[in-house]
C-alpha cells in the first residue's frame, strides 16, 4: 500500500525516480525498492518524502484504497502524452480515494445509484433517433425542455460522481470517464469555459447511457456528440427560441442562446441544422463564417462560466453536522490545516 502510494504521489509531482531520490538524499535504487515495498523508510524518511511530494505523513498510509486502470478510461482528447496521463490519473484518483473514504462514513448512502429507466428506449437505430431518447431521458430525470443551469449537480443527483482538475497538466485535456467499483465517473478541466466543460459532460453521459444500445454502423463518438448537443439544447427548446424554419441566424441571437443553455455558439447553429431549422447551405455558411473569424477556437463575447464540483465540500460539512467525522478529518479530508478549515466552517476571516 505504501509504494503504491508514494509512485502516485512522485508521478502526481512530475518527478522521476532520480528526482525524487536527489531531494531526500537517496539513490533512485531506493526509491524504487520504496516503491515496490522492497523497502521501508524510517520516519525520518517519511518526513523528507512528504515535505518533497507536499503531502502529509498520514496520506501514505490512507486505509481507503481505488485503482484505476488507464486502458478503461475513455479521454474526451486522445493524444495527450503518457506522462501527461500518468500526472492526470494520479490526480484523480487521490480525489476519488478521498470521495470514497468520505461516502463511506455515512450510515446510508449519500448519493443515489446510477439507474436507467426500464421505459427508456432499448435501441437507438439511427443518430437522428438520438434526440427522442434525449427527450425521454429529460422527462424521466423532470428536466422538461429547460435550460439546465447547473448539469454537474444534476449528474451528481443521479449518481454520477464529477471531479476537477486543473489543465496544468496538458492543454488538450477536456475531460475523462470511467468506472470504479462500478461507479460512473466523469472528469473534467477545471478551467476551460463553461460551455466547453458542459458538453464534456454531456459527451460522457451520452457514452454511459448510450451504451449497448448503438448498432455496429453508427460511430459511438458521432452518438455521443448528438446525445450532446441535445441533451443540452432540446429539440422543443431550440424550435422555441428560433423558429421551426429559418433562412440564416443571427450571430446575437447565437450568443443569446449560448448564455441560456450552456452550449457554444457553433453548438446551437449544428442543433439548428440538425433538427432542419435551418438548411445545409446555411449552416455551411455559418461553418465558414465562424472559421475565418476564428471563433471555432474562441467565440466572441463573454465566455459561458465554468462550472465546479461542490458535493463533496457539502458531504464533508454534512458529516461534520451529524458527528460522523471530527474536525481534523474535515481538515484532512480537505486538504487543509485544521486551523484553516476552523475558519472556514465558522465563515471567519
Amino acid at each position: 500500500m505504501f509504494g503504491e502510494r508514494l509512485e502516485r504521489a512522485r508521478k502526481a509531482a512530475g518527478l522521476s525516480l532520480r528526482a525524487l531520490g536527489e531531494k531526500v538524499g537517496v539513490s533512485q535504487t531506493a526509491i524504487s525498492k520504496f516503491e515496490k515495498n522492497q523497502l521501508v523508510p524510517d520516519s525520518s524518511m517519511l518526513l523528507k518524502l512528504s515535505t518533497a511530494l507536499n503531502v502529509k505523513v498520514e496520506y501514505f498510509f490512507r486505509q481507503q484504497s481505488v485503482s484505476l486502470n488507464l486502458d478503461t478510461v475513455e479521454y474526451r482528447k486522445r493524444e495527450i502524452p503518457k506522462k501527461s496521463l500518468d500526472l492526470i490519473n494520479a490526480k484523480i484518483l487521490d480525489q476519488i480515494e478521498k470521495r470514497f473514504e468520505l461516502e463511506s462514513v455515512f450510515p446510508n448512502p449519500p448519493l443515489p445509484e446510477f439507474i436507467l429507466s426500464s421505459e427508456l428506449p432499448t435501441s437507438v437505430m439511427c443518430l437522428e433517433d438520438i434526440d427522442g431518447f434525449v427527450d425521454r431521458l429529460r422527462a424521466d430525470w423532470e428536466l422538461g425542455s429547460a435550460p439546465i443551469l447547473d448539469l454537474i449537480d444534476v449528474l451528481e443527483a443521479h449518481g454520477i460522481r464529477v471531479f476537477s482538475i486543473d489543465d496544468s497538466i496538458d492543454s488538450k485535456f477536456d475531460g475523462l470517464a470511467t468506472k470504479i467499483e462500478d461507479k460512473p465517473i466523469i472528469v473534467i478541466s477545471a478551467d476551460w469555459p463553461g460551455d466547453r466543460q458542459r458538453f464534456t459532460l454531456a459527451h460522457e453521459l451520452g457514452h454511459l447511457v448510450l451504451k449497448g444500445k448503438l448498432p455496429k454502423e453508427i460511430d459511438e463518438e458521432k452518438a455521443a456528440n448528438r446525445f450532446a448537443g441535445a441533451f443540452l439544447l432540446p429539440t422543443h427548446a431550440i424550435q422555441h427560441e428560433l423558429g421551426e424554419r429559418r433562412n440564416f441566424l443571427e450571430i446575437r441571437e447565437l450568443s443569446l442562446l449560448k448564455h441560456e443553455f450552456g452550449i457554444s455558439m457553433m453548438g446551437a447553429v449544428i442543433r439548428a441544422y440538425q433538427t432542419g431549422i435551418i438548411e445545409k447551405k446555411t449552416y455551411s455558411t455559418l461553418w465558414e463564417m465562424f472559421k475565418h473569424k476564428k471563433w471555432l477556437k474562441e467565440e466572441p463575447g463573454e465566455p459561458y462560466p465554468s462550472e465546479k464540483p461542490h458535493v463533496f465540500e457539502q458531504l464533508v460539512f454534512h458529516a461534520l453536522a451529524e458527528d460522523f467525522i471530527g474536525e481534523s478529518k474535515g481538515a484532512q479530508l480537505m486538504g487543509m490545516s485544521v486551523i484553516d478549515f476552523y475558519h472556514m466552517r465558522m465563515m471567519s476571516a
